[in-house]
């Protein structure tokens, strides 16, 4: 199997995961943060969807659908807790969407073209998607944690 399609099953796995995680997860629930040191999963979602935007611009492609505007100061790092979110069907659509436009992305791009992510955690698109998809797997964990505190059935293990 060649690097572009691994990196696009990976990507497309842990959409599916993310999507999964949020089975019997109401709009209600999804705003509740049973622990003040987790951000509520509606976060999480819209942190991702944030996110892989961020990484197909940074690819140097516009993706498709742009995110509403407001997105960039309620889901950058160092957000979260309690604020006026849209509703989680919204914030999962642009998920879906921006993972397509990620998923495009990854067909089209030089994958050996050099990038330097923060503190040197990537040096090409190559590891920048990869990184993608394990920071997607970082949020899927905190949002089974939020999961097991809402009361919700455990999914995984």
């Amino acid at each position: 199997m060649d690097e572009r399609t691994l990196l696009q099953q990976q990507l497309a796995g842990s959409h599916q995961a993310v999507r999964y995680a949020l089975s019997e997860v109401s709009d209600d629930d999804a705003r509740r943060m049973p622990h003040s040191a987790l951000s509520p999963v509606i976060w999480q979602v819209g942190h991702l969807a944030l996110t892989n935007a961020n990484f197909s611009r940074r690819a140097g492609v516009t993706p498709g659908s742009a995110l509403p505007a407001t997105y960039a100061d309620l889901f950058k790092s160092g957000t979260g807790g309690k604020a006026e979110y849209p509703p989680l069907a919204q914030i999962v659509q642009a998920f879906d969407d921006s993972h397509e436009a990620l998923v495009r992305v990854v067909a089209e791009a030089n994958l050996d073209a050099a990038d330097e992510g923060p503190r040197g955690l990537w040096k090409n698109y190559a590891g920048m998607f990869n990184f993608a998809n394990a920071h997607r797997w970082y949020h899927i964990g905190k949002i089974m944690s939020l999961r097991a505190l809402l009361g919700k059935p455990r999914l995984f293990g």
